[in-house]
């Protein structure tokens, strides 16, 4: 996943089409409720989770059997990058903040932390202040020394990977880089200069910079407490310590993970997580069908990648009453990544070539028709603030044009086409999807090679490595991004600012460099003038898509059933998804 810019400024529309959102807040970072038309809903008027919650309950009880197509990427806090699976670690960690268990609401409330602080200086300085009584599973408190080494570890790039790494960027000294605990001669591993824990319930962060969207990063894993004497580096993922409402009873990676109640969390300091279910089952690495027909016959209760049904299902779906499902923009986008390290994609007009071919309708077809996304003209979702439609790459229905893409084939010298190839997860949609945009370049002699890799492995092992890429040969890759945050700094920053390319857990596939959308990006988080945001988030978005670095495929879409006992089902916009926490199996 990842998310966006600043905080959510009140009275901002983001319009796209039908689909109407509008988010509002201050300068604490708070955020706001974002509402959306009944047009959102599917072509065939299906409901959806980002209007109202379906089945309230307050009942505790059973067990919640969930499904999903892969492993988390990690289920170390601060190694996950899956929306999913940041939306997972809600059963098991807390953090300073979370979002308030509301229908499509980025208002942030306190967690471990009493409150959602304001900065006095403008977004430089965050003071949080903790409960008590919040301990760990095996009964040690939580302090704030736990919450600042869970956030030093996300410095120790070489062993702690593949998650975001927003606190580095605002944290670190450039002059003198922390290297994390793992090195750090600090004789308590706690030398991170620019967080100071005066007292065991007090954590103060000093920025490098202003920086007004800091409370959404509280409110991520990243800020989830380590107990230094339990971490066990990068094998911490096989058995994080809970500090939730559940912990991991038992975990065969890749097939299954039982959670149980954890009896040291006291819901008396939790005023968000209702805690339903006594026990949380989940089964892992099971194909798509599959998983539509346990859900169907009752033999299981939710999808947790939520990525909807298969399109083999849907016309039972959408003709069958008795069966509970939702239809949702998600905040998505699927898009392709062209790798401009991997030659010939070097050459801007053989990026060109690929922007000017691609039948986006085919691509929602390869997902399911139209409930399963809709064509996308811009990087930036129509979710998120400062949203605004163009199309740098205009072709009748959004079909492709040869005529165009060979005409940037000959400026690229390659007249007669080449061969690439491209990376995908295999995922049965996906892989609809690499055979979709095969055919089209093959329309312009460009013939693909498609690789497939399962979606536990993909970033870590292949995508978020820059060198694997061009070893491999990779020219393009299937993928998808969510803001990390309600706004479009937790969108764009991981996946298009080329000052963040990484060797390892880089999420900058196509290792965009770009001046514009750098520039823009500065301008941005430098403003407190909506009519400037704009401008300059405009400036990013057309800077990203003008580069065919990035082609925009669909603005996702997903068509998610669930069975006839879930309880509590509402969208929150900080996970792209339902609210696992929320969850219930008792009406």
């Amino acid at each position: 996943m990842r998310k966006r810019t600043l905080w959510i400024r009140s009275g901002v529309l983001a319009a796209a089409g039908a689909l109407i959102l509008a988010a509002c807040g201050g300068s604490s970072g708070g955020g706001g409720t974002a509402s959306s038309t009944s047009a959102a809903a599917g072509s065939l008027g299906l409901p959806t989770t980002t209007t109202q919650s379906f089945f309230p309950s307050d009942k505790k009880g059973g067990t919640l059997r969930a499904l999903a197509g892969s492993d988390c990427d990690f289920w170390d806090p601060q190694r996950t990058y899956y929306a999913t699976c940041w939306d997972q670690q809600r059963w098991i960690s807390r953090q300073l903040l979370t979002y308030v268990p509301k229908a499509n609401s980025s208002e942030l409330t306190g967690d471990l932390a009493t409150s959602v602080p304001t900065s006095p200086d403008g977004g430089q300085t965050w003071t949080y202040k903790l409960k008590s009584g919040i301990k760990f599973e095996d009964g040690t408190p939580i302090t704030s020394k736990d919450i600042k080494y869970g956030i030093e570890r996300t410095f120790a790039t070489d062993v702690i990977n593949g998650g975001p790494t927003y606190v580095i960027d605002e944290l670190d000294d450039p002059a003198n880089p922390y290297p994390g605990p793992y090195k750090d001669t600090d004789p308590n591993k706690l030398g991170l200069k620019s967080v100071e824990t005066p007292d065991d319930s007090t954590i103060i962060f000093h920025l490098n910079k202003k920086f007004p969207d800091w409370n959404f990063i509280m409110a991520s894993p990243t800020a989830t407490p380590v107990p230094r004497a339990k971490d066990t580096g990068d094998k911490y993922t096989s058995h994080p310590v809970a500090s939730g409402p559940y912990k991991i009873a038992e975990y065969t990676p890749n097939k299954s993970m039982k959670l149980v109640r954890n009896d040291q969390w006291d819901p008396s300091t939790d005023t968000v997580n209702k805690a339903l279910p006594d026990e949380i089952d989940i089964t892992m690495g099971l194909e798509a069908t599959d998983i539509d027909n346990r859900i169907l016959a009752g033999d299981a209760d939710v999808f947790l990648d939520q990525t909807g049904v298969q399109a083999a299902t849907q016309t039972k779906v959408h003709t069958d009453s008795s069966i509970f499902k939702t239809v949702d923009l998600s905040g998505f986008l699927r898009y392709l990544s062209v790798t401009t390290t991997v030659k010939p994609f070097d050459n801007i007009h053989c990026r060109n070539a690929v922007a000017w071919i691609i039948n986006k309708p085919a691509q929602s077809l390869a997902r399911g028709g139209p409930d399963a996304g809709q064509p996308a003209t811009t990087m930036l979702p129509p979710t998120l603030q400062y949203y605004k439609s163009f199309d740098l790459f205009p072709t009748p229905n959004n079909a492709g044009d040869v005529t165009k893409a060979k005409a940037e084939l000959k400026a690229c010298g390659q007249p007669n086409g080449f061969s690439t190839k491209l990376a995908a997860r295999t995922r049965p949609a996906e892989v609809a999807q690499a055979v979709a945009i095969q055919s089209d370049l093959k329309k312009i002699g460009v013939n693909v090679t498609i690789d497939k890799y399962d979606a536990s492995q993909y970033f870590a092992s292949v995508l978020g490595l820059p060198k694997t890429m061009q070893a491999k040969g990779y020219g393009l890759a299937l993928t998808g991004w969510g803001a990390d945050w309600p706004a479009p700094y937790g969108f764009f920053s991981s996946i298009v600012d080329g000052r963040k390319i990484l060797a390892q857990g880089n999420s900058n596939y196509a290792e965009l460099n770009s001046p514009t959308v750098n520039g823009g990006i500065d301008k941005a988080l430098g403003s407190s003038d909506p009519a400037v945001d704009q401008a300059a988030w405009t400036q990013v978005d057309k800077g990203v898509v003008e580069s065919a670095a990035y082609v925009p495929l669909l603005y996702d879409k997903a068509v998610n059933i669930y069975s006839n006992k879930v309880t509590n089902v509402f969208f929150t916009p900080g996970f792209n998804m339902i609210n696992f926490a929320a969850l219930g199996v008792v009406r």
